[in-house]
């Protein structure tokens, strides 16, 4: 899926939404960037659950509130739920995991207008990703203001300098660096040196996906957290994997 396809879907998701009633917004109790942000000496983990993956293989069959209830039940810090079409997924996915798990919960997905951020609330996200290089600086400013009113974390997706440039560190957000190569898996030095621009109090997340756990076991130290799909999928031993991981 184009970078511009994701977003024209997400232009008409927009529209969709006009009547949403943003009276019955409950603010989250979910502290997600406070979960993710652990000491970059260590490295947490945000599984990323969807049903196709970069390779284009497909997990049509996937039973995604299972899965969200046994990672759950491990030292994860959060949990992101892919929405957009492409993958597979859908606001339902999101709805269901947020009511089913403990962990806060990521809406994995552009989020272009004011719309969809008081949606995803409705829904259950304790954060939404707000794409900077698509966002005008007073549009991007006002997102940024409703994730915060309703107490979620803005997680704003960069990938090049020109990015990081235009977020003031003096109130920072979370980062969610999504520096990627010619297949769309995260290209690791790119990511390590935007990475090492940002100030160490400011919780970076790497939303790019790695192509394995021990690729991702290479960004500690350099990230907060990583949000992994495709490397979890298909292991034989998935809260066994994720334990291991996290122990380093």
């Amino acid at each position: 899926m184009s970078r511009e396809s994701w977003l024209e879907e997400k232009r008409h998701e927009a529209v969709r939404l006009r009547d949403v009633a943003t009276n019955a917004v409950v603010p989250s109790n979910r502290d997600f960037s406070q979960f993710i942000g652990s000491r970059r000496g260590d490295l947490a983990l945000v599984p990323r659950l969807k049903r196709r993956g970069l390779t284009g293989a497909g997990w049509r069959d996937l039973d995604i509130l299972a899965m969200a209830r046994e990672l759950d039940e491990t030292e994860i810090a959060a949990l992101a739920v892919c929405t957009a079409a492409e993958h597979g997924g859908s606001l339902a996915d999101l709805t269901a995991v947020s009511r089913a798990v403990s962990a806060p919960v990521l809406r994995d997905d552009l989020c272009i207008d004011e719309m969809q951020v008081f949606d995803s609330r409705l829904r259950g996200a304790d954060a939404v990703r707000l794409p900077v290089t698509e966002l005008a600086n007073d549009h991007l400013e006002l997102l940024i203001d409703i994730a915060i009113s309703l107490h979620m974390t803005p997680v704003l997706d960069v990938s090049c300098d020109r990015d990081l440039d235009r977020i003031p560190m003096r109130n920072p957000h979370c980062l969610g660096v999504n520096c990627v190569d010619a297949e769309g898996f995260a290209d690791l030095p790119r990511v390590c040196a935007l990475a090492q621009r940002v100030p160490s109090h400011v919780v970076v997340l790497l939303l790019a996906e790695v192509r394995s756990l021990v690729s991702g076991s290479s960004l500690r130290g350099h990230v907060d957290a990583i949000v992994v799909g495709d490397a979890l999928f298909g292991t034989a031993d998935l809260a066994g994997d994720v334990e291991r991981f996290l122990r380093g």
